[in-house]
């Protein structure tokens, strides 16, 4: 097996991008984050791939401080691959902060990586993706308004991210961070469910993905839940992007809520994959 490092993100698309975008709705996270690069640049990311028998094995992406991101174009599952791409990065980056992907999968490079570092590695969060490519038709609640969302949410909507990334993701947000979010979602495309003046829930897209779209970042004010606002929230935005052409939606949900889940597969949404979001402890 060969370990190639890439300083260059054009090179990296230009050699990976293809294989990538064979499973975008997969690779989303990785799509999105190589758009970023070109805008923004890559210094201190960690870009690789391993190659065996001149097929491209496994491609690996990290940007702190997220977790490092992989995708194995071939489906290979094994450890050899897992403990060799993981001794590989520590070669070159001592201070990966954890790793996101397929449940098994992540745990391979995460036992491995975390041997070489002396550390060790604990769940941040349980995810599961699903995948949406034709909505079962149901009817709404008309009492709601769904909308995009304007300048005139922002307080609302900030507030809701900084509640969302805690409860979803383990992860406190300042206040900075939380606008900045804001501004971006507005861009990709931000939504909300409303009634009477009140934001009852929020979601986004992501940006990058060439056939499909990704919802994000679904949120439910706190005295609104078991009303069935998500559903319909999400619902609404699956029903607008298929109906503009998209091939499909995706969506990331708390694999530990089985009650989310069925609420977004009573509108078609499928169970693809499990997924884990692994931080190392030194």
């Amino acid at each position: 097996m060969k370990f190639e490092k890439y300083d260059d993100i054009k090179k990296f698309m230009k050699d990976n991008m293809k294989l990538i975008e064979e499973k975008e709705w997969l690779n989303n996270l990785m799509v999105g984050n190589c758009e970023d690069g070109l805008q923004q640049g890559t210094e201190g990311w960690v870009l690789a791939r391993v190659i065996d028998n001149n097929k491209t094995e496994l491609i690996m992406l990290n940007r702190k401080p997220w977790h490092l991101l992989f995708y194995s174009p071939t489906n290979n599952r094994t450890d050899e691959l897992f403990e060799f791409a993981a001794k590989e990065v520590y070669k070159i980056d001592k201070d990966i902060l954890g790793v996101n992907g397929d449940k098994e999968l992540a745990r391979k490079f995460a036992k491995y990586y975390c041997k070489e570092a002396n550390i060790e590695y604990e769940v941040q969060t349980e995810m599961r993706i699903l995948l949406l490519k034709k909505i079962i038709k149901a009817k709404m609640n008309e009492e709601v308004t769904f909308r995009k969302a304007n300048l005139l949410d922002k307080p609302t909507l900030v507030k809701y991210i900084k509640e969302f990334n805690k409860e979803a993701l383990n992860e406190e947000t300042t206040q900075e961070e939380a606008e900045e979010k804001y501004e971006r979602y507005s861009k990709n495309g931000y939504y909300v469910l409303e009634n009477k003046g009140k934001i009852l829930a929020q979601a986004s897209l992501r940006n990058g993905l060439k056939k499909g779209e990704c919802v994000s970042s679904v949120y439910t004010a706190k005295d609104e839940r078991n009303k069935g606002y998500a559903y319909n929230l999400v619902y609404k935005i699956s029903e607008k992007m298929l109906n503009n052409g998209a091939e499909y939606c995706v969506l990331f949900t708390d694999d530990t809520n089985p009650i989310s889940n069925h609420v977004y597969e009573k509108i078609g949404y499928k169970r693809k994959v499990d997924c884990e979001d692994l931080r190392f402890i030194k």
